[in-house]
């Protein structure tokens, strides 16, 4: 990533983080965690000028100034979150970069600031919303809010002991091992390492099947557990996806609902901390009002998102396939590569039978060395597209070139494949942010399902609803190759589509 003896600046991160999407998966996880720990860098550099009265320097002079102990420790407890949950979810790309005694120092200082976040945040709630609260609850309020002061004045040698302890130590070490990293590279084949939007879409495809579960666990105000759960996978996503919100409409969609699903929950927990401290200071009009809030905070969350499962179920899905769009594999000289695995099929699986079918119609012109295809394709609304394509290399992983052409050069090209055709129709079933082809060959008894890959070493598992219909995988096999498959055609089928 750099150079023997250089040093990745602010600028120099904010530039390639910007790139990360489509770089090598171990080289965007990398980026991304670097971003995170030069921002929690920066924060404790901030909290130890306040710490010790000097003037605060503006690290990145193109950031937000941050002044003051409660907005700084915000900044680096956001920093530090973001930064733990990018070395748990991007674990495999790191390839072993983050040892056990990072992952503890960094939960430690976790730990170490909760206390003071939470007074923080209670002491700022309470500002906000006291003149809301009825009147016996607001003179509570403000004994709390008193003691919650006092408390906040002993906390400032507490977190700047956390950061000498927990953070001095390892920050120089952990920037030094993801500055980086080994690629492996299959001889004979070319370069096709996984991009990172790829492998984030995959851990965001992974996480949603257990968000689901979660939220349909959440059945009233008292199930504290799942929410806390469902709160925890929020801000892993959003780690994940900060740096990239902006990049479409479709991350930015899912990071703005998964924000506000977040700060619901966020809320609620902050109201339930701030009631158990009234209950055992024997609070009792303020216990009942945050009762009541926080009942009110888990009534928005319930209709945005209990719900509404499909939508937010939909408002995911539509960020991991973009996320898939954006990372097609590339050789490293940015040559298209077509990488995929083809099953045998028993037969056309039901799920498969119900999605509207797409007619397909190859032909293949003579040649040996190279070996030109006509494709023609008629979608269920009566849409024909026309496509000329050649493909070069391993069936693994094989250059595909493809430019769409125009009805009238289609059909002037289209006699000259008579002796290489096939023709099918095919079905495609997303499952989570891969598209599973069915094929059914129309001239033979013949079915195969496909899916599209992003790199040699993408394996995913095959969807229950294909499973059993799989008789074995045939992706190496040249008998199922569509080229060899080609027929002649008979003089009565030339009649265009």
């Amino acid at each position: 990533m750099i150079a023997d003896g250089e040093a990745l600046t602010a600028t120099d991160l904010r530039r390639l983080v910007a790139e990360a999407l489509h770089r090598p998966a171990q080289e965007g996880a990398r980026l991304v965690a670097l971003h995170w720990l030069e921002q929690l860098g920066e924060a404790r550099a901030r909290w130890q000028s306040i710490a010790s009265g000097q003037p605060v320097v503006q690290a990145d002079p193109l950031g937000p100034p941050v002044a003051n102990p409660t907005e700084t420790l915000h900044k680096a407890r956001v920093a530090l979150r973001r930064l733990r949950a990018v070395l748990r979810e991007h674990e495999s790309a790191l390839d072993g970069a983050i040892d056990r005694g990072t992952l503890h120092a960094l939960r430690a200082l976790g730990q170490a600031t909760n206390a003071v976040r939470d007074a923080d945040v209670q002491r700022s709630w309470l500002d906000a919303e006291r003149e809301q609260l009825p009147d016996d609850a607001r003179e509570e309020a403000g004994v709390l809010r008193a003691r919650l002061e006092r408390h906040g004045q002993r906390s400032s040698a507490r977190v700047t002991r956390a950061f000498e302890r927990h953070f001095d130590p390892i920050a120089e070490r952990l920037r030094v091992r993801l500055t980086t990293y080994r690629l492996l590279h299959r001889v004979g084949l070319p370069s096709t390492p996984t991009p990172f939007a790829w492998h984030l879409a995959s851990r965001l495809e992974r996480a949603s099947l257990r968000l689901r579960r979660d939220l349909e666990s959440i059945t009233d105000v008292t199930s504290r557990d799942a929410m806390h759960r469902v709160r925890i996978r929020l801000k892993r996503q959003r780690a994940m996806l900060a740096p990239f919100a902006k990049a479409s409409p479709a991350l930015g969609a899912w990071y703005e609902l998964a924000t506000r699903g977040q700060d619901l929950l966020g809320a609620i927990r902050d109201a339930d901390l701030l009631g158990e401290q009234a209950q055992e200071r024997a609070l009792p009009a303020l216990q009942r009002a945050l009762g009541a809030v926080a009942l009110g905070h888990y009534g928005a969350f319930t209709r945005d998102w209990c719900e509404r499962l499909d939508v937010v179920q939909k408002t995911l899905d539509g960020a991991i396939v973009e996320l898939r769009r954006d990372s097609a594999p590339k050789t490293s000289s940015g040559v298209p590569l077509e990488i995929e695995r083809k099953y045998l099929l028993t037969r056309v699986p039901p799920i498969a039978a119900a999605a509207p079918p797409t007619r397909i119609e190859q032909g293949w012109l003579p040649g040996a060395a190279l070996r030109e295809r006509l494709r023609r394709t008629t979608a269920p609304d009566g849409t024909v597209q026309c496509w000329r394509n050649v493909k070069l290399g391993p069936a693994q992983a094989r250059i595909e070139i493809d430019e769409g052409t125009s009805r009238a050069l289609f059909d002037a090209m289209w006699p000259l494949t008579s002796e290489a055709r096939v023709r099918k129709q095919r079905h495609v079933v997303r499952e989570g942010a891969y598209a599973w082809e069915i094929d059914v060959f129309l001239d033979r008894e013949l079915v195969l399902a496909e899916v599209e890959l992003s790199g040699l070493d993408d394996r995913p598992a095959l969807p229950d609803w294909l499973a059993p219909y799989v008789e074995r995988d045939v992706t190496g096999e040249p008998a199922y190759f569509n080229s060899v498959l080609a027929r002649p055609d008979r003089p009565s089928a030339e009649t265009p589509t």
